[in-house]
This record gives structure tokens, sequence and C-alpha cells, in this order.
């Protein structure tokens, strides 16, 4: 059709003359997408809408102020009042297996050690067996859905707490983007059919999907969805 570079059509990268060739070959799905550009711009606040988005200056702008998601991506806690090394995690769905899962990296994760009554979760550490976490459903004020997690037997309970934030992160805002299953290099964490699993086979808990340095915030949509206070 003559566009010059592969990629999606309404990309922000796209040039005046690939817009040109969508304007022309796909009008209707152009004119819907300028719809929904102007109607974003309205929300946000611009003042002249069509002009902000027919000028290409909507390409500009970056992160998560206007759109909803973007309030997923923040990790909202408090700390436990009555234990130590504990912190209560909002969700945005009740813990289940898919949450569990989530905290393969951190050791083996086994129900039949954990307390029944609180339907407590223990993570041991792989090499020592040790319990490091203890996960329980909790039921707490200005939140629909909540985990306790509390950290053991570490030496930093920060660093463990911080990243078991990312993996409340994924669990609340994960798009499935295939970011964490290409930078796993043992082939431990698949995305099938909107489903994100970590294999307790093949994890080696490398800890690099839980790490800044290799994922910041533990998630891409933390990049792509942060909002300016």
């Amino acid at each position: 059709l003559g566009y010059d570079r592969v990629g999606c059509w309404c990309c922000p990268n796209n040039n005046e003359r690939a817009q040109l060739l969508s304007r022309i070959y796909m009008s209707e799905q152009a004119e819907r997408w300028r719809k929904f550009l102007i109607d974003f711009a309205i929300k946000i606040g611009k003042p002249d809408a069509e002009v902000y988005v027919d000028s290409g200056k909507w390409k500009a702008r970056q992160g998560g102020n206007g759109i909803a998601a973007a309030e997923e991506v923040k990790i909202k806690f408090t700390n436990c009042t009555t234990e130590e090394n504990a912190k209560v995690y909002k969700l945005n769905s009740p813990i289940d297996d898919s949450f569990l899962n989530l905290l393969t990296p951190f050791g083996k994760v086994t129900k039949e050690l954990g307390r029944k009554l609180i339907n407590e979760t223990i993570v041991l550490d792989i090499k020592t067996n040790v319990p490091i976490l203890s996960i329980q459903p909790f039921s707490q004020d200005g939140y629909d859905y909540a985990v306790k997690v509390k950290t053991m037997n570490v030496a930093k309970h920060d660093d463990l707490q911080r990243m078991v934030g990312y993996q409340v992160r994924k669990f609340n805002a994960c798009r499935k983007c295939l970011k964490c299953e290409s930078l796993c290099r043992f082939g431990a964490i698949s995305i099938i059919s909107d489903e994100y699993r970590i294999s307790e086979s093949k994890c080696k808990r490398c800890k690099m999907c839980v790490t800044a340095k290799y994922l910041e915030g533990g998630c891409m949509m933390d990049k792509y969805l942060k909002t300016k206070e």
C-alpha cells in the first residue's frame, strides 16, 4: 500500500505520509481513531482538542494521566499494626492460585504448611527450606480485596517486600505484553490464553523478573502508565 515502515497503522511514530495512507485505505478506522484521540484530549483538559490531535502534538504525550488503568499500577499498601515485617497490599481481585503462582520466583509455594484457619500460604527458601514469606487473605478498611504479606528469616526484609510488591503490581496491572516471557532465559514464564504462568520446575529463582535492574518497577506497565502527582 506504500507504507515505508512495518508496524501498527495508528502508531504515534508514523509519519505524515503513513497517516495520509491510513486515511485513504482505512478511512473508517482512521476517523474512529481521530475521534478517540479528540475525546481523550478533551478528557485530560486540552483547550483545543482538535488542533492538539491534528497537529500531532498528541504523540508527545506519555504516562497514565487521564487513563483509568493507571491506578492499577500503583502499589497501595499499609504497614501491619500487629506484626513486624508485614504489609497489607490492596488487590483488584481476590487471592487465587494465579496470585500464589506469582510468588514462585521467591521459593517453593506451599499451602500445606500454612495455618488452615486463616488460609495461610507459606513460601520456603528453595535452598534451605526455611519459611521466608507468609501469605494470607486479609480484610482492610478501604480495600475491596487485600493480602497480608509477612517476611521471615531474611536479612533484608525491605528488599523482599519490594519484590513482592512488584508481583502485586503484576497481579493488578498485567496487560500480557510478553516482556516477562522474553526476559526469562529459562523459559519459566509463559503467557497463553490470557494467563500468566510461572513454571515451578523451570524457574531457577534468579529473580530477574522481580529486579528493577532488568524490569523497572517489576512490570512494563509501571513505565508506561506512570502519572504525575
